[in-house]
């Protein structure tokens, strides 16, 4: 599994990386992404789960630096490694439930108090998602049944031969 969310930028908990990076860390951002990308093609048969990666990265830096960044070249680098998008995401009215049952386990609970951002970003997504070239599975996670989202997602990647490469 792949994170692409935390610190590796940075030697202290909520740091930067390759989503929030600062302007004179962009070629060390991009170059993490085409060592990835490269690590992928070399490694074609293993099962990656990567967790907020490039359309985290656009959204981030669009919403909150005011850069503008063109992922197609990954996602084509993407599309022959049988690679899929797998998008959780949550009614509205469901993220107080949700912020609730994360402050039971954050580090940083203060990252939460405005919920409101998470939405705008959730918002956000949505249209990075829709303009993706990567196969889509949605998935509403609003009532937090992970055992349900787990199968659902499971049974998508069975059915569209997401778990397995063709020679």
């Amino acid at each position: 599994m792949i994170s692409g969310e935390w610190c590796a930028f940075t030697n202290f908990p909520w740091g930067r990386g390759i989503i929030n990076f600062n302007q004179d860390e962009e070629n060390l951002a991009m170059e993490t992404y085409h060592s990835w990308a490269r690590l992928f093609e070399l490694q074609r048969y293993y099962s990656w789960i990567i967790d907020r990666f490039h359309l985290s990265t656009i959204m981030h830096q669009k919403r909150y630096c005011q850069r503008d960044y063109n992922f197609e070249w990954l996602e084509k680098r993407l599309l022959p490694l049988n690679f899929r998008l797998i998008y959780l995401y949550r009614s509205p009215d469901s993220f107080a439930a949700a912020k609730a049952e994360r402050l039971k386990v954050s580090g940083n609970p203060s990252q939460y108090d405005d919920i409101s951002r998470f939405i705008a970003e959730q918002k956000a997504l949505e249209k990075l998602v829709d303009n993706s070239m990567l196969p889509v599975f949605r998935y509403d996670i609003s009532h937090n049944e992970i055992s349900k989202a787990a199968d659902s997602i499971a049974d998508y990647l069975e059915s569209s031969g997401g778990l397995w490469m063709e020679r």
